[in-house]
């Protein structure tokens, strides 16, 4: 015979088990019911359309601060130096109507995926007006797949996107704090090598000049087509000297190569002294001379070494501009040839 304090306790089991279960059914029901994915960023938003990206991590949370210019995007972390629109627009289209797969909403469980308030990069775009458009916090890539975890801030609910939003960022491991190097404009010199007529070098071994020499005759004024074929074909010389010494088409016209589209590393404070990158009394120049008068000399001064994060390099200024770049060894070697190292062989 069952006792009472046997049924008391035997109805409290079965109390308990119909309690977790309608709770069990109550979560299924919930879990089931939430959407499978979600939009995350509604809209295309276009760098025309904004005017202001910051980007950061933890307690940095301005690391990179990218603004819309009169002139275009500036880097305004980076001594306010032209920021390449490619980026811009790879990272802005990498974000149209963003959507993303649910995973969790557990706060407990964030920084399992990259999204704790230490550990999550975060992206905030601001229009043209100043306000907010639009924000996420991006975590980790899931371990064998791609795309990355990510949240709306403040929110505890967790997606995969399958977009790989951190490599717009110039992040391509854990995540980091970015950085404003991924998003600057490092063309230092761009210009056209047909429009150079001539080339002049300096360094410790002296000063050399190489001109142009065109077969084709010259081209009637106004006649646009013949001048520029006119100019489409050349050969090259030593300046000075007296009689024309032949030099090697190919090999100068390597050095005008590197001359007219010169990479950047890296660029420095343009408001530090002159001297401290060497630039004060540059002891190696680079000047293009071109058909219409205009030179573009190129100031090359110590080199930088390596110290961190910061590549090294050789400081380079474009001669009336401001900018401090910091160019490769590459560049530089490809650009001071001696005169002996561009005769024929």
């Amino acid at each position: 015979m069952i006792s009472k304090r046997n049924l008391a306790i035997l109805a409290a089991v079965v109390a308990v088990l119909v309690l977790v279960s309608v709770l069990q059914k109550a979560s299924h029901r919930r879990a089931t019911s939430r959407p499978s994915t979600a939009v995350l960023i509604e809209g295309v938003h276009t760098a025309e359309s904004l005017g202001r990206l910051v980007l950061g991590r933890g307690a940095e949370a301005q690391a990179v601060v990218l603004a819309a210019g009169p002139d275009g995007w500036i880097v305004e972390s980076a001594w306010g130096a032209r920021a390449s629109r490619e980026r811009i627009d790879a990272l802005l289209t990498t974000l149209d109507n963003l959507s993303g797969e649910y995973r969790s909403d557990s706060r407990d469980v964030l920084a399992d995926y990259g999204l704790g308030p230490d550990g999550a990069v975060t992206i905030r775009a601001f229009g043209r007006d100043g306000q907010p458009v639009f924000a996420l916090d991006v975590g980790v890539r899931p371990e064998g797949g791609a795309g990355n975890f990510v949240r709306l801030p403040d929110r505890d609910e967790v997606y995969l996107t399958q977009a790989g939003v951190l490599a717009q960022l110039g992040l391509y491991g854990e995540p980091q704090t970015p950085g404003p190097r991924f998003f600057l404009e490092l063309q230092a010199v761009r210009e056209d090598r047909q429009a150079v007529q001539s080339i002049r070098l300096r360094d410790a071994g002296g000063t050399r000049g190489f001109v142009k020499v065109f077969s084709a005759p010259a081209a009637a004024p106004g006649d646009s087509a013949a001048a520029a074929a006119a100019r489409a074909t050349w050969e090259w010389t030593l300046e000075g000297g007296g009689r024309a010494q032949p030099l090697a088409k190919s090999k100068v016209d390597a050095v005008l190569n590197s001359l007219v589209s010169v990479r950047a590393a890296d660029l420095d404070d343009p408001a530090a002294p002159a001297a401290a990158y060497g630039l004060d009394s540059p002891t190696r120049e680079a000047a293009l001379t071109l058909a219409d008068g205009r030179q573009v000399v190129l100031e090359f001064g110590a080199d930088r070494p390596t110290a961190g994060d910061r590549p090294a390099g050789t400081w380079m200024r474009v001669r009336g501009q401001p900018t401090v770049w910091v160019v490769t060894e590459y560049t530089v070697k490809n650009v001071f040839k001696t005169t002996a190292e561009l005769k024929p062989d």
